[in-house]
């Protein structure tokens, strides 16, 4: 054998060495850039006291993703050897269980008072709990209140990062800019909004991570069930704000509101450039839009200063609005802060090669919003009083505004679903508004109906009874309410006619030219009490009104009433509230049995609603008297026993053939590549925490034979793709299935790919299929002039008049023939022809809230179906073009799906 193939033991060595450093490092070797070699312990001289974070985590930053128990274990070490400026809030827990905490970190002066500090910046918060100069007094002694917000998105992780350095450098830092800053300010650092999105991106991305910046490498792509962008439940938690639906938001909107912080950051990733504020337009007309230019260009140009040194790249006034408040830069906003979000430009990998051919790191994504949290507290600190006393004057001017303003105060009607009166109280005041309940009748002479028969304003007189809601604007909260309450919220005329012109330019395009980016950013209509189905009004009278106020409701539920009978022949609840489909529903997947009522009724005295519930006693296992009241009673919906199945007249009875047996729901949901996560995760989170029921993930390949045989629903989320990915057979399993008894929901674009001609699952079509081109139109498309105007122009997401129809199974529970349907998107449907369009969009005067295109959408929209159900057989297929569960928004929309689930299916299994 050669003796020069033998390394000898220093190249052995040697080699040991650089193999071990590169893997401790994971980036690839000789970056030049400047940037990368950021020094992040720069602010000397540091307390020797704090340990810094590298020497508890035993590595730098960006040399690898923290995890959740690493960051905490930092965090900690850090508060703990700096309780002199550091103190620390349990402020709840993720889904999955992990805690939540909140850093207040401030001078020592600061910190021995800092109750005293939160309890005046409260009563600043509120203009009426003292005189406006003992407010301006207060608010120029007072240090600011500053809050930045770490990984909402969980794989968004530079922000994860930061976090550690951000706590180390202020609980150690003596430098005179950081005492200041730490004397004129109380900074609190939410470290992780999102640790269980960020848990399941690290651990995967930690077990294959090279630090490749370039490829199709799996650190540079997370799989469809990882995804760590989302929470437990994938949810898109910085679009939850106006929902509050996630236990993660609920905590930090409640330690928000316990600090009311005057300056709110959300960091974010990942972007080409660095971005932050000043925004791009629209900006909600209720944010004060001078007030935001003057603050955000002075946080503008204190972070370019900082980025500047270091030659750093940045962007400002694109992309990001400040418009739709389910963001936490909005709501923030709307509450009285300077709320800002900042996009860095690494995260989620350990290096990324850009455009042009240079690699940009994880630890480059770190400083830079390391740098730019500094940047704002160091300028909100300097200007502090200003700050306050701005703060103030926002607050007050809420008051004021809605003073003036026509729209006094939103009284909304109990009308026969108390649970979901009680719902949107709650959702309002976790947003920190004033909720109040009439105690005694009120009339108003000018009251303005939020819903009318033909769509068109209506001022009347009306009395209101007792039980309303009533929201009064006039509240320091006021601007918040007003924005999640009006019937619409306008955008700016500047803004609507670039977007016009834009369209018109697109329309005139020839077949290779790009068309132009709208620049909406999100949906244009949230108002909740469309949202919530609930009749509702404003008025423009202030009287004084005899109000009691409410607080969160509790999840003890009062005692329910029920009328007694020694040996009912069967139990009865009324559908006329959504929980009683619940309960319908939950007592179906426990094994008991249920009927429905398929034509009005009369039973025990009372008018009984078509699709009321009958649970009769001798179908029944013995302990159904008990479980009757174990269900019922939670869910606040009441009953009664009747005695006889004897009917009078011409009235259904106990055996009659309008009774319908209900099937136990076997539910099964497609969960896999081409489902869209928020989609999958909105029907798992309303299944499994409002409806209750179990259901199974199944992926699309075993919707075939023995597998899909089990379910008798298949729910399809928002998603795409799905025809290519089944295949003809595939889709033929699929119709037997149906024909056989399942019902098939889609939503969204989860069920318009039954549209297509070889999926045939549905006669309907959608409107301008047939024809080429139109506003939208991508390049290469070839344009017919005749066709521009007869395909729809995607909406950014509006709301719209439709009607129901009742005497069908889908409408069964609601009370109105009109309902509100969200829409976005450019897929409207025409009709069926064969089956039942079960919701159709108005002839007129559809646009009730939001935007929509002239002379386009309610020309095309008019009339076409958003609800279908497409009999096959023995069951269902059934299209929803608007998903119900979308960001758990729209509440109106729940019982089309419960309708679906609970009087489509016709299959029987088993112990059925």
């Amino acid at each position: 054998m050669s003796h020069k193939l033998r390394p000898t033991l220093p190249l052995l060595l040697s080699l040991f060495v650089v193999s071990s450093t590169l893997q401790a490092q994971r980036v690839l070797p000789g970056l030049e850039l400047k940037h990368a070699r950021y020094n992040f312990y720069t602010r000397t001289p540091y307390r020797n006291s704090v340990p810094r974070p590298s020497q508890i985590l035993g590595f730098e930053a960006g040399d690898t993703h923290s995890n959740y128990r690493e960051q905490e274990k930092t965090l900690l070490a850090i508060a703990a050897a700096a309780k002199d400026r550091v103190r620390v809030f349990e402020i709840g827990t993720s889904s999955e269980g992990r805690p939540l905490r909140l850093f207040a970190v401030s001078s020592p002066e600061n910190i021995a008072k800092l109750e005293a500090i939160r309890a005046n910046n409260l009563k600043l918060s509120d203009p009426r709990t003292q005189s406006a100069p003992d407010a301006d007094k207060n608010a120029k002694s007072a240090p600011a209140l500053v809050w930045i917000n770490h990984c909402i998105h969980g794989n968004e992780s530079a922000s994860f990062e930061s976090a550690m350095w951000l706590l180390y450098t202020l609980a150690a830092s003596d430098l005179p800019e950081v005492k200041r800053a730490l004397s004129d300010a109380v900074i609190l650092i939410n470290p992780v909004f999102n640790p269980d999105g960020h848990e399941r991106f690290a651990v995967y991305n930690n077990s294959l991570a090279l630090g490749i910046p370039e490829g199709d490498t799996p650190e540079q792509r997370e799989p469809w069930a990882i995804v760590g962008r989302y929470n437990h439940y994938r949810f898109d938690m910085n679009r939850d704000k106006i929902a509050q639906s996630q236990s993660e938001t609920k905590a930090e909107s409640a330690a928000f509101l316990a600090w009311k912080p005057q300056v709110f950051v959300d960091q974010h990733g990942q972007v080409e450039n660095y971005f932050f504020p000043p925004n791009s337009d629209p900006v909600n007309r209720e944010a004060d839009s001078a007030r935001i230019e003057t603050w955000t260009s002075l946080f503008g140009k204190a972070n370019a200063a900082a980025f500047d040194k270091y030659g750093w790249q940045y962007v400002t006034r694109e992309r990001f609005d400040l418009y739709y408040p389910g963001y936490l830069d909005s709501w923030t906003t709307l509450s009285g802060a300077i709320g800002m979000t900042y996009e860095t430009d690494e995260g989620g990998r350990l290096a990324t090669k850009r455009d042009d051919g240079t690699i940009i790191t994880l630890r480059d994504g770190i400083a830079h919003h390391f740098e730019a949290a500094l940047a704002t507290i160091f300028a909100a600190a300097t200007n502090h009083e200003r700050l306050l006393t701005d703060y103030v004057k926002y607050r007050r001017s809420a008051i004021a505004a809605a003073q003036t303003d026509p729209m006094k105060r939103v009284i909304v009607l109990p009308g026969t679903d108390p649970d979901r009166l009680t719902a949107l109280s709650d959702r309002l005041q976790r947003s920190g508004i004033e909720v109040g309940r009439l105690t005694s009748t009120y009339t108003s002479e000018k009251a303005h109906p939020y819903m009318t028969l033909d769509g068109k304003p209506v001022t009347e007189r009306h009395t209101f009874p007792v039980g309303s809601l009533v929201i009064e604007l006039a509240q320091p909260q006021g601007r918040l309410a007003r924005t999640l309450l009006e019937p619409t919220t306008p955008l700016s005329s500047a803004f609507l006619k670039q977007q016009f012109e834009k369209r018109k330019r697109n329309l005139k395009k020839n077949p290779q030219e790009q068309t132009e980016d709208y620049d909406f950013y999100d949906i244009t209509a949230w108002s909740l009490p469309f949202a919530f189905d609930l009749p509702s009004y404003w008025t423009e009278d202030a009287v004084t009104l005899s109000v009691e106020r409410l607080k969160v409701s509790v999840p003890t539920p009062p005692m329910v009433s029920f009328q007694h009978v020694t040996s009912p022949m069967a139990y009865l609840f009324r559908y006329d509230r959504e929980n009683a489909a619940i309960l319908a529903l939950r007592l179906l997947a426990a094994g008991y049995r249920v009927s429905s009522l398929t034509k009005p009724g009369k039973a025990g005295g009372m008018n009984i609603e078509t699709g009321s519930f009958i649970v009769r006693r001798e179908r029944n296992p013995d302990n159904i008297d008990l479980a009757m009241r174990v269900f019922a009673i939670p869910l606040h919906v009441p009953f009664v026993e009747l005695s006889s199945s004897y009917s009078d007249e011409a009235n259904v009875g106990l055996g009659s053939a309008y009774l319908q047996n209900l099937k136990r729901p076997r539910i099964a949901v497609v969960a896999d590549d081409m489902v869209s996560l928020p989609g999958y995760g909105g029907v798992w989170h309303f299944l499994e925490k409002e409806v209750g029921v179990k259901f199974t993930p199944i992926k699309l390949r075993s919707l075939r034979g023995d597998t899909l045989s089990k379910y008798n629903i298949v729910i399809f989320p928002d998603g795409n793709g799905y025809f290519n990915a089944l295949g003809k057979a595939g889709v033929d399993a699929l119709k037997e299935w149906v024909s056989g008894g399942g019902v098939l929901i889609g939503l969204e674009n989860g069920g318009t790919w039954f549209t297509e001609k070889e999926a045939g699952l549905t006669s309907a079509t959608i409107v301008g299929a047939d024809l080429k081109g139109g506003a939208d139109a991508k390049p290469g498309t070839e344009v017919k002039p005749e066709d521009r105007e007869k395909k729809p122009t995607s909406l950014p997401g509006a709301m719209f008049r439709a009607k129901i129809n009742r005497e069908h199974f889908l409408g069964f529970g609601y009370a109105q023939d009109e309902i509100v349907m969200p829409l976005a998107g450019n897929i409207f449907l025409k009709p069926t022809t064969k089956g039942t369009n079960a919701v159709t969009f108005a002839k007129t005067n559809l646009l009730i809230s939001g935007f929509a295109w002239e002379d386009n959408t309610e020309r095309l929209l008019s009339e076409t179906a958003a609800v279908i159900d497409e009999p096959t057989g023995a069951g269902h297929v059934l299209l929803y073009l608007t998903d119900p569960t979308f960001r758990n928004l729209w509440h109106g929309l729940n019982r089309l799906l419960l309708n679906g689930m609970l009087f489509g299916a016709n299959r029987t299994y088993g112990e059925d």
